[in-house]
């Protein structure tokens, strides 16, 4: 978040909730994911063309699925590792203020 001044803020709560989301988001993305693996292993037990059709869409959709709970993992750590990154340089800055006190 950016302040009136143009400084950039980190609010830490916010943060965490966002963490919160994702991490719900990649739980709703593996039962979808583990969905699509039954359904593909119920296609391949039909014959026909159809059967087939399902089961390698499924396992594209799964790849596609598998890409994004990735990316939402590493979203995560990058929020994580911020929010630690300017709780350090805070510390250090309020560290460095008390000294000149």
């Amino acid at each position: 978040m950016t302040n009136d001044q143009g400084q950039i803020t980190i609010d830490e709560a916010a943060a965490n909730a966002d963490i919160q989301k994702i991490r719900s988001a990649i739980a709703k993305l593996q039962d979808a994911q583990n969905s699509m693996k039954q359904l593909k292993a119920n296609a391949e037990t039909m014959t026909g063309m159809t059967g087939n059709a399902i089961a390698d869409k499924s396992q594209s959709l799964s790849k596609q699925v598998d890409d994004l709970i990735e990316n939402l993992k590493q979203a995560a750590q990058l929020i994580s590792k911020t929010v630690a990154k300017y709780k350090e340089q805070d510390a250090g800055l309020a560290g460095q203020i008390r000294g000149l006190l």
